[in-house]
């Protein structure tokens, strides 16, 4: 009945003299999907001995994209006095499953007037906020560190508009205030230091005869560089507008784009991504014209991320099928890393047209090819059965997972990350007991199992489980990869099930190694900590 709507919706837009798109474009798209977003995995399940185990029922089941599918935050209506029970439980759930984004931009409340002002809500408010989303899986993308236009700084630099030297010393003392507080410094994922430079030049004017530099859009390589200062685990971002829409007649501002990016990079400035804003407007441009937009600005090799999509101009059921389309392009383009919406809801977007939900909360013709496009088609959730030699493959979206297996009684399970196109990634399971082949009973081997490991990989930290057949002093202990100890613990169980919450929120990224030992008994396994 979906793809029935969709077809219908495809019509009405063609009937209301949308671009025509033609088939071509999306055929290579959906092979781009599939070549791109798409790896192999290899689940290979063992006994305790190294045996493989044939027959074993496998199930991966996705739990996060590793795209970025997400959007702005209102910060005031999750924890604010504009407080929207609704707003907020949809961040939380989405699809009615548990589901929702994974990417989120707070809009308004760390813009630098914001900020100082404590706007919307206090600044202590709007790190709960981060906290919060951070909690539910979210990476914060921080919008945004420098808007280069008197209208978006405060009063003081417009009155100071004569003096470079105060307007310097403000921008490098705000930068380092925000992204260096103790609180927000490496919780964000990404940061969009320097907002639409191509078209806001009351900066770039001020510091034109600036001694310091030979031009004047030298001072976003400082700002560039203060933010990498301030907080090395971020990705530091440019963001700009109208390089998609009105594709024909933009050329003049992609190429002032270009050209600041080009001497951002010539200077060495830590430029970790392009943002592309995608505000458009009715005429929309076509798939054919969005490509080439991303093909230009894709040159200098770098992540591109669509930060701010809207649509204006065109009926609800054409701008859901121009949102299929844009989604499946953009999904296929290989060097575009993330798409964020500029919010979800009407009765929260400043133009009043947010692509998922009208004022009253009832789902759009958008909102359904969203939901269906991000968390049904492009999304894996399989079974299947180990061969002779224990071994199941399949081919999945790239993202995070939990992965179940049992054969007869014994089951394990564990989570681990789809991560690759070109690799296969390969996952192996060792059952804690499986059923003897001499007499087809089960089999105890150890008397101390490890259940699961979750999640892994982790960011903050993870879960260890493990049962006991008998009481025990047991001591875990992690390792990092030169040898050195991280964690340890030392405590005497009873028999039954446990779990230990490993923190490791202050380790570097990377590969460890953990030791879980109860008198003879050691089991030993591994752990991947992410940014």
């Amino acid at each position: 009945m979906k793809r029935l709507r969709r077809l219908g919706w495809l019509v009405l837009a063609g009937l209301l003299c949308l671009p025509a798109y033609g088939q071509a474009w999306r055929e290579e798209a959906l092979a781009r999907i599939e070549q791109y977003r798409k790896g192999t995995l290899r689940v290979r399940v063992l006994d305790t001995e190294g045996r493989p185990v044939p027959g074993a029922g496998v199930h991966a089941r996705m739990i996060r994209h590793a795209f970025g599918f997400g959007t702005a935050v209102n910060f005031g209506l999750v924890m604010g006095s504009g407080y929207n029970p609704t707003y907020r439980a949809l961040l939380e759930d989405l699809t009615g499953d548990g589901r929702s984004f994974n990417r989120a931009t707070p809009e308004n409340a760390l813009k630098w007037p914001s900020w100082e002002s404590e706007w919307p809500i206090s600044n202590r408010r709007k790190i709960d906020v981060i906290n919060w989303l951070r909690a539910k899986g979210y990476d914060i993308r921080g919008h945004t560190l420098l808007w280069p236009d008197w209208q978006w700084l405060p009063g003081d630099l417009e009155d100071n508009r004569n003096d470079p030297a105060y307007i310097r010393d403000r921008i490098r003392e705000h930068v380092f205030a925000l992204a260096e507080h103790r609180d927000i410094r490496g919780k964000l994922a990404a940061w969009d230091v320097v907002n639409e430079p191509a078209h806001l030049t009351a900066l770039r004017d001020v510091f034109q005869s600036w001694p310091d530099y030979e031009v004047g859009e030298d001072l976003y390589t400082e700002v560039f560089n203060w933010a990498r200062e301030a907080d090395s685990t971020a990705r530091l971002f440019v963001n700009e507008y109208n390089i998609i829409n009105n594709y024909a007649n933009e050329q003049s501002t992609r190429n002032y784009y270009k050209a600041i990016i080009n001497r951002l990079l010539a200077r060495g400035a830590p430029l970790g991504g392009i943002g592309i804003q995608g505000h458009l407007s009715a005429p929309l441009p076509s798939m054919t014209q969005v490509e080439a937009a991303l093909d230009e600005m894709a040159v200098f090799g770098l992540p591109l991320a669509i930060t701010e999509y809207d649509v204006r101009g065109v009926s609800e059921e054409a701008e859901a099928a121009y949102l299929e389309d844009f989604l499946t392009l953009i999904f296929s383009h290989p060097a575009v890393e993330s798409f964020v919406m500029w919010g979800f809801w009407d009765g929260a977007h400043w133009r009043d047209n947010a692509p998922l939900f009208r004022t009253d909360w009832s789902l759009k013709p958008s909102g359904e090819v969203f939901l269906d496009l991000v968390f049904d088609r492009w999304w894996t959730d399989t079974t299947g059965v180990t061969d002779a030699e224990g071994v199941w493959e399949m081919r999945g979206f790239l993202g995070d997972y939990d992965l179940e297996v049992q054969a007869g009684e014994a089951t394990g399970a564990t989570t681990f990350r789809l991560a690759s196109h070109d690799d296969t990634t390969v996952v192996e399971i060792v059952l804690p007991r499986v059923l003897s082949r001499e007499r087809g009973a089960e089999t105890p081997d150890r008397w101390m199992h490890v259940e699961a490991v979750a999640p892994n990989p982790f960011r903050d930290g993870t879960w260890l489980r493990y049962r006991l057949e008998r009481p025990a002093t047991v001591s875990l202990a992690v390792y990092d990869l030169l040898g050195r100890r991280v964690y340890a613990l030392h405590a005497d169980r009873p028999a039954g099930r446990h779990q230990v919450r490993i923190d490791g929120a202050r380790w570097p990224a990377g590969l460890y190694l953990y030791h879980l030992q109860a008198g003879t008994e050691r089991i030993t396994g591994r752990l991947v900590k992410t940014h």
